[in-house]
């Protein structure tokens, strides 16, 4: 199938990595009994001539690119600040700080066992990489100005910012093709590429009467659905449809973020860490995905400092500052990234396309600053 989309600033692209949630004491206590919560307080910057070592290119996984799977999923808006540092104290109700564990390692455990124990832990449990901590030198940033969902979402997927045509979460039809859309045309691809989101938005971001893809996107009266329902309609589509490329975008974090609750945004991400544990289980048990597929896991956009933590945009620091997780066939187990490099949103639909074997335009070598995002 052709693509209708016009595919405005390709040229342009300089490189770079590229609702219904448990009431907000509930999830206060759930911090507790998990003995989960918060963000060790982070060094702000490393010196960028640190960052400025050449780049290899992207690998290509293990996986021969006619039996490779991807799944990516997405965790709107949550911070790099808790990924690495579990829940903010300063962020809780008094009462509960002095019960909460001493580490950051302990509290980020609680707060994402998954990603701490299955992607990054200790040896023999350690499968993946995760980049992203500041404190220790790892930078993911956006590129497009707005630090919106939308604009970083397009970003993610296509491999350029498109600040022309996508200033906000308002904006129409996306005119970028993306990376599934790329697949969903490939031989052996065809057809089987779906995409699930709790934000119905993704009707506009991904453009189905275009670019063909399976996409169930929100409620049917076009508002946020819970996580819980997108992981569902998600999970019977693998079990049933089998397809190769899977993307799910969980959105509750966000939408909790926004009203500042913190605990209820606390344990969305716990939840869609669950959802990950649950969907990696059932990959390894079944053959077709068994050691054929690549898990990412990653965010569209960064969030405020401090008092600021619940909201994002373009004048606010932090905003841009984003994280990724990956597992699979030819992701060396290295855990967590701990030397001082610079990755941009847009290298991952480039990641994408090696993991299927694709000839996408915005997967040739792009990296301007620092080191493989995989090796």
């Amino acid at each position: 199938m052709k693509s209708c989309f016009a595919k405005p600033g390709r040229a342009a692209r300089a490189g770079g990595f590229g609702a219904t949630l448990l009431p907000g004491l509930l999830a206060a206590f759930w911090l507790l009994a998990a003995g989960g919560a918060s963000a060790q307080n982070p060094a702000q910057n490393t010196q960028q001539a640190a960052q400025n070592a050449a780049s290899p290119t992207l690998p290509t996984p293990l996986a021969s690119p006619d039996s490779a799977n991807v799944v990516l999923v997405t965790l709107d808006g949550v911070r790099w600040q808790e990924v690495f540092g579990g829940a903010d104290p300063a962020r809780l109700p008094r009462r509960l700080r002095a019960r909460l564990p001493a580490t950051a390692a302990a509290r980020r455990r609680a707060l994402l066992p998954f990603l701490w124990d299955s992607v990054a832990g200790r040896e023999p449990s350690r499968r993946g990489q995760l980049l992203g901590n500041r404190a220790l030198g790892s930078r993911l940033d956006v590129r497009n100005r707005s630090r919106l969902s939308y604009p970083g979402y397009n970003e993610l997927l296509s491999g350029a910012p498109d600040d022309a045509h996508l200033l906000n979460n308002r904006a129409p039809l996306n005119p970028n093709e993306t990376v599934l859309e790329a697949a969903n045309r490939a031989p052996g691809l065809a057809g089987r590429v779906a995409a699930f989101s709790t934000w119905a938005a993704f009707g506009r971001i991904l453009n189905p009467a275009c670019s063909g893809l399976l996409v169930d996107a929100g409620r049917p009266d076009g508002h946020e659905r819970a996580d819980s329902l997108t992981w569902l309609a998600a999970r019977a589509y693998l079990a049933r449809a089998r397809p190769r490329v899977l993307f799910v975008a969980f959105g509750n974090t966000d939408t909790e973020a926004h009203l500042g609750h913190y605990a209820g945004y606390l344990a969305a991400a716990h939840a869609a860490d669950r959802y990950l544990a649950q969907l990696w289980a059932y990959l390894q048990s079944q053959p077709q995905y068994r050691g054929r597929t690549t898990l990412l896991v990653t965010t569209d956009h960064g969030r405020g400092r401090s008092w600021a933590w619940s909201q994002h945009g373009r004048w606010l620091p932090g905003s841009g500052q984003t994280w990724l997780a990956a597992l699979g066939p030819g992701i060396a187990p290295t855990g967590e990234a701990g030397a001082p490099s610079q990755h941009f949103q847009g290298e991952l639909d480039g990641l994408v396309a090696r993991c299927l074997g694709l000839d996408f335009p915005a997967a040739a070598p792009v990296l301007a600053v620092g080191k493989s995002v995989i090796e």
